[in-house]
């Protein structure tokens, strides 16, 4: 099993949410994050199978990314250039670490 993709893009109407999230190819994700996340607020989520969830959330031209962690009420993210995200989810491991990004902070909700 892959990765499942959520998204949200305004100005398209495209919606898809967590629960509804559809298997995606990381090179199709890498391409598609540049389409969806068009606007401030739209975002892009993918979950792992063992359902870690990586998601990147528009403001401007950085990119919010974190990794929820609901255990710990809270999420370890960091902004990150728009130019940055393709790359970054074409090149993830079959299963998203935390330890893979060390330069994210935790943040309380």
């Amino acid at each position: 099993m892959g990765y499942q993709a959520f998204y949200c893009c305004y100005k398209t109407d495209e919606v898809v949410s967590p629960e509804e999230a559809c298997e995606m190819d990381l090179n199709i994700a890498g391409d598609r994050i540049l389409e969806l996340l068009q606007g401030d607020d739209d975002f892009f989520g993918l979950i792992d199978e063992h359902d870690t969830t990586l998601q990147f959330i528009r403001n401007g031209d950085l990119i919010w990314m974190e990794i929820p962690i609901p255990d710990q009420k809270g999420s370890f993210g960091k902004h990150i250039p728009i130019d940055e995200v393709g790359p970054l989810i074409a090149g993830l491991p079959s299963r998203i670490d935390l330890n893979d990004f060390s330069e994210m902070r935790f943040q309380s909700w």
